[in-house]
């Protein structure tokens, strides 16, 4: 999900936050592109929004857009690193599947079972 000015100003409402216009035009670039579609829900929106407004709210976030070649590269590095811990979960899912495989032709052996080739 990719919000709209109307998602910000409602989770702000909803959560009694300030979010100034400054705050709001930064957020839109800020939660401009996912890394897939849905990748981010609402509810998870929601708790994003309202952490940025509290931490502008205590001076703690800078708003300054970037230009667009810095926010292509901070988008470049963003699925860099999306992908080297997919890979990493690959992996470790990987070892899961092939542990079963060798449970599952352990317990199912003895019995005459021939699932697992």
């Amino acid at each position: 999900m990719i919000p709209d000015r109307i998602f910000l100003r409602r989770c702000a409402q909803k959560n009694n936050l300030e979010l100034p216009r400054e705050l709001e035009d930064w957020l839109l670039v800020h939660f401009e592109d996912e890394p897939y579609e849905n990748f981010n829900t609402a509810s998870i929106l929601e708790d994003m929004v309202c952490m940025y407004c509290q931490s502008f709210a205590y001076g703690r976030l800078d708003v300054t857009i970037p230009d667009p070649i810095t926010r292509l590269k901070e988008r470049y590095d963003d699925l860099k690193d999306l992908i080297t811990d997919l890979r990493v979960d690959i992996s470790y899912l990987q070892g899961l599947c092939d542990d079963y495989d060798v449970r599952g032709k352990v317990i199912l052996q003895p019995q005459g079972k021939e699932f697992f080739t």
